[in-house]
């Protein structure tokens, strides 16, 4: 059995279920999800999202993640003989790099911890059109969103996608220009849908074509509805976010363009296929943090 610690936001989430079921799916374990030790704590008032897709795996029962909480001292125990064994024998695997190459060719012996946020394409790249599939949505979209997705799914739509507030990674003006020139000359009448947390900013800051919509009536409490409308788009101005990058790599069209950062500030990276505007444009330094 694998089970897989969920925490941080929807685009986490995706990330982590992305992982850990494409190891299933490699290994033929069973997948659960462990959401008693994270979103309580959470200040951010992230919640678990899985449930709005077609995801496969269920939730784990407390008295099989009692042991894994963080403060336990089993979990501590065990966290320090796990680090001391080579990784076919460990109970708790860990994301202690950029990158795990073992985790691809890795068998569970027996029952399996992941914690992580497991940011790398990598991981599920040869499942990557079940993952697809399973990343579907559940809910019936309203009449708004779903006019609002005709309209992009009948032009040049190009979505563009700001995290700003309380982030300390945010992109310069200067990588949201330089993405928008780098649209302009591949796509012919770009119409661009501004999605984000910071639309003042955006209308404020950035030299935006004419006819740019924004895109602010679902509001925080139906991020999914945000994401789901970004995959309607056929092209991505992506933000240094897994939000954003879970909409441009779960869009269907096959000649998209996606135009990425080069540097994240986190763990974060361009999925392949992608452009990426340089580091100098971006504003921010390579950082490890969340």
């Amino acid at each position: 059995m694998i089970i897989a610690r969920l925490e941080g936001g929807i685009g986490n989430q995706l990330f982590i279920y992305a992982a850990a079921r494409s190891l299933a799916l490699r290994t033929g374990a069973e997948i659960k999800f462990d959401i008693s030790n994270t979103f309580q704590y959470s200040s951010y008032g992230h919640r678990y999202k899985l449930d709005e897709f077609n995801c496969v795996g269920t939730i784990a029962e407390r008295k099989e993640t009692a042991r894994f909480h963080p403060n336990s001292s089993s979990f501590r125990w065990c966290r320090r003989l796990d680090r001391r064994l080579p990784l076919r024998f460990r109970t708790i695997i860990e994301e202690r790099s950029l990158f795990e190459p073992r985790l691809l060719t890795f068998r569970p012996r027996a029952l399996v911890y992941l914690v992580g946020y497991w940011q790398r394409e990598e991981y599920f790249r040869d499942y990557a059109v079940q993952i697809h599939q399973e990343l579907t949505f559940r809910k019936e979209h309203s009449p708004q969103n779903l006019a609002l997705a005709e309209r992009m799914r009948q032009c040049e739509s190009v979505f563009l996608h700001l995290r700003r507030i309380r982030y300390d990674h945010s992109l310069a003006a200067t990588y949201y220009s330089a993405a928008l020139r780098m649209i302009s000359e591949r796509v012919q009448r770009p119409a661009v849908f501004v999605f984000g947390d910071d639309l003042e900013w955006a209308k404020r800051e950035l030299s935006l074509p004419a006819g740019t919509q924004f895109v602010e009536h679902n509001g925080e409490a139906r991020d999914s509805e945000d994401l789901w409308l970004m995959t309607q788009c056929r092209h991505a101005i992506v933000a240094n976010s897994s939000f954003s990058w879970w909409a441009a790599w779960l869009n269907a069209e096959q000649n998209r363009t996606v135009i990425a950062p080069a540097v994240w500030g986190y763990r974060g990276a361009a999925a392949s296929g992608w452009l990426t505007v340089s580091a100098d444009r971006c504003g921010i330094a390579p950082g490890r943090s969340k």
